[in-house]
């Protein structure tokens, strides 16, 4: 049977361009099928590019002239971790402890910050660049680049893989490489894995600043061309488990978080009256005082939130089957530890091996899952890493690393600073839903006011007792009614409830308890409120579900975010 193409590469991030170049560069007829306008503008990461991997399964490999040609921002120098402690003011001064873990530190060399992992040089990136300069390579080198275009489904002969379908039309193929990432359905679909819970997934929030290179590097102390990599642990994320990050880019700076989303839903109920939303926590990281200095005079120029895959969790035991591959974070092949967050070479690689795959198989004619078991072989040695990362993880994402160690390293290497009070530029107010709009406001969207790509049932999510989607979402696709108004928060219902009681003369201790009860009675009446059109594509209540409730897809023909940075 004559096929469309030979290979079709589902999502044009690092995995799916590395694939797709590969190939086209060895004349294989290869579609490269994007959900976006422009390849880029859905991608979002921290983030440190670590150019340096397996011989010959690194980005100079997937892309040559890749470290003179492609879009890097600044070349990473230095790496270090910063513990801070909660500010406390006092006579119009802040002071705090803080303390540094250098790459070489005592510590650094046990392998606690993870920086041993990084091997090589690393390299401050922005998606929204550097994605659409991979495709522009893809198409170079003769690939076919499909954008305003996503893939719901896989077609099937006899039973066996041999194409996707689109919302548009159906593309037949010989092999279906799924690089669609962490929000991919056609994993489940091909039946390799069942849908993703919040244990599964890490969820990252970030601004990005503008401010002058000149700026940069003066407050940064680097010249031209280099970069800082900091990650902050400590007080400041109110017990949810995770870290912040602070990159250095030519003219901007990323700054984030990334989080477990299990141990988020946790505290977005037990501390209900401390917690919001995610961006909560950044923003708290943004007003430390150790951290607003460097943000002064920025402006704030983007908001965006992803999910990232554990690895060690959602690692593919067999990542093929009959005419279909997976590869990059559709795979799991995503590493953290210590503060490294290490996910894009893993991903070339993987692409670069499916790559190798196909071409084996094409030489026998045959792309039975027989055929690609080879596959499994290739990856080995993302998997010893993938696997180390979950070892990690029993110390690095314990309970005692993120409550306990921080403040005993503060005991112990910790310094005390006073300072003067310093603020960042922060958007919108106290109000979740007022501060999301004017997060949402600096993005750009491409709406679609008739097909939604997330299916809720609202009636049954009504009766839910913890309407977790609510807190999770990192903008306001959902709220809850009541007659008391309409919240995007479980803490701004709280702050309703507190000052109500208190109004009425109820002791502050009680009133707070009280208005814990009462807040979780409402929650558990309230309706549920579904709009799409603000989405940033994160896949967060996807992940909560479950899929009788709320069933996350991706937008048709373009439609939806478009980040500019990433």
């Amino acid at each position: 049977m004559k096929v469309d193409y030979q290979v079709v590469v589902v999502g044009a991030g690092p995995a799916g361009c590395a694939a797709a170049n590969y190939l086209a560069r060895r004349g294989v007829e290869v579609a490269l099928v994007e959900k976006a306008q422009v390849p880029g503008q859905r991608n979002v990461t921290g983030g440190v590019l670590y150019t340096d991997y397996l011989p010959g399964y690194s980005f100079g490999d997937a892309f040559p002239g890749f470290h003179e040609e492609a879009p890097l921002e600044r070349r990473i120098v230095s790496h270090e971790v910063v513990i801070l402690s909660e500010p406390r003011r006092n006579n119009g001064k802040v002071s705090y402890r803080v303390g540094e873990i250098g790459e070489d530190s005592f510590l650094s060399r046990l392998g606690i910050a993870g920086f041993s992992e990084a091997g090589g040089e690393a390299y401050s990136v922005l998606r929204a660049r550097l994605d659409r300069w991979m495709a522009a390579k893809v198409s170079e080198s003769g690939g076919a680049v499909v954008t305003f275009t996503s893939v719901e489904d896989l077609y099937r002969e006899n039973g066996k893989i041999r194409g996707v379908v689109t919302s548009s039309e159906t593309i037949t193929c010989n092999l279906v490489i799924d690089a669609s990432g962490v929000t991919s359905n056609l994993v489940e679909k091909a039946g390799l894995r069942g849908p993703l819970g919040p244990d599964k997934v890490y969820h990252g929030v970030k601004h990005v600043f503008k401010l002058s290179a000149e700026k940069i590097e003066e407050r940064f102390n680097l010249k031209p061309g280099e970069g800082r990599a900091i990650f902050f642990l400590g007080d400041v994320m109110k017990g949810v488990s995770g870290g912040g990050f602070l990159y250095t880019n030519k003219d901007t700076l990323s700054v984030g978080i990334v989080i477990s989303l299990n141990s988020f839903i946790e505290q977005s109920v037990s501390r209900i009256g401390e917690i919001s939303k995610p961006v909560d926590i950044l923003e708290e990281l943004e007003s430390h005082p150790a951290v607003a200095p460097l943000l002064e005079g920025a402006e704030l120029v983007e908001y965006s939130a992803h999910n990232i895959p554990k690895g060690y969790k959602t690692w593919l035991k067999r990542p093929y089957t009959d005419g279909f591959l997976a590869a990059g974070d559709a795979l799991g092949a995503f590493v953290k530890i210590g503060g490294l967050i290490d996910g894009m070479r893993r991903a070339v690689a993987t692409g670069i091996m499916a790559a190798e795959t196909y071409l084996k198989a094409a030489e026998r004619g045959d792309f039975s899952a027989a055929s690609l078991a080879v596959y499994e072989s290739l990856l080995r040695p993302i998997y010893r890493d993938v696997k180390r990362s979950g070892l990690n993880s029993l110390l690095t994402e314990s309970k005692f690393a993120y409550s306990v160690a921080p403040k005993l390293l503060l005991a112990l290497i910790g310094k005390g600073v006073e300072s003067n009070p310093a603020t960042p530029p922060l958007m919108g107010g106290e109000d979740a839903i007022k501060k999301i709009q004017a997060l949402t406001g600096l993005l750009e969207y491409d709406e679609d006011k008739e097909y939604s790509h997330i299916k809720v049932d609202l009636e049954k999510a009504s009766r839910q007792l913890v309407k977790l989607w609510v807190p999770a979402c990192p903008v306001n696709c959902y709220t809850i009614v009541l007659e008391k108004g309409v919240y995007a928060s479980f803490k701004d219902l709280y702050r309703y409830n507190l000052e109500q009681l208190l109004a009425r003369g109820v002791e502050r201790g009680r009133a707070e308890r009280e208005a814990v009860a009462e807040t979780l009675r409402d929650i558990s009446r309230a309706r549920l409120n579904f709009d799409h059109v603000a989405c940033v594509a994160c896949g967060t209540c996807g992940v909560i579900g479950p899929p009788e409730i709320v069933l996350f897809s991706h937008e048709r023909e373009g439609h939806g975010v478009k980040y500019r940075y990433g």
